[in-house]
């Protein structure tokens, strides 16, 4: 069990300002809170971090950031910040600064975009990040079972994913199917050691920690973001941030 108490640990908050299917998606507010703000408050809640860094290229995100004195908000580079620009690029530009990966233990990337992560989500994520492990990231399970998936071809053609598929052998019951995960951003958390070898959260020895579909609420459009809103409005999710 990793002890974050003993550990320097950085959290990287990655937040552009672009985007095209929800402009202004990371500062679009959630009961009047803007989105980024939840995952804000969970990483300092959760009192796993030494450094809590907001990385954008919008000043608007970056002034929500300085709101936090707990928060190191960063003006991202142009060259980091474009829409074919992968996340996982800046961890690693991070990772490789002398200054941190020389004092950091670990290093942890939180989606903006999962506003239900909790504290406690994190802090147990913490706990399964063992000497013997290279990383932990959260996941959920798929709405409908995956292995009943097909693919269209030309002539809308269909093509099974999944061999054996269980829409030819009659084994159509969800409750029979085995459990498949995805990630649901909540949270990717690695030895800095070994995300500097695996330049990745996915490589060497990797833990998954299970999250419920209501917690792994992902925002990408405003259909998700009235959809969390309800949710909180109603009662049917209990945030403790």
């Amino acid at each position: 069990m990793t002890d974050s108490n003993n550990v320097n640990a950085l959290a990287i908050i990655p937040a552009r300002g672009g985007s095209k299917r929800l402009p202004g998606k990371n500062i679009k507010p959630i009961q009047g809170k803007p989105l980024i703000s939840y995952t804000i408050e969970a990483a300092i809640k959760s009192s796993c971090f030494t450094k809590i860094m907001v990385s954008s290229d919008d000043e608007a995100i970056l002034e929500v950031g300085r709101q936090y004195k707990e928060v190191d908000s960063e003006a991202r580079p142009a060259r980091l910040a474009g829409d074919q620009v992968k996340v996982l690029e800046l961890v690693c530009e991070i990772a490789e600064r002398p200054e941190l990966k020389d004092n950091y233990d670990v290093i942890a990337l939180l989606l903006p975009t999962a506003p239900f992560r909790q504290a406690k989500h994190i802090q147990e994520g913490f706990e399964q990040l063992t000497s013997d492990v290279d990383s932990v990231v959260s996941l959920t399970t798929y709405e409908f079972p995956p292995q009943l998936s097909v693919t269209l071809e030309e002539n809308q053609l269909i093509t099974p994913v999944f061999n054996p598929c269980p829409l030819i052998t009659g084994d159509t019951r969800s409750q029979d199917q085995k459990l498949i995960y995805r990630p649901n951003g909540g949270f990717y958390i690695s030895w800095w050691q070994s995300f500097l070898v695996n330049q990745n959260f996915w490589k060497g020895k990797v833990k998954g920690y299970p999250m419920s579909r209501l917690a792994s609420v992902d925002i990408d459009d405003q259909t998700d973001l009235d959809y969390a809103e309800f949710l909180l409005k109603q009662g049917a999710y209990q945030l403790d941030n």
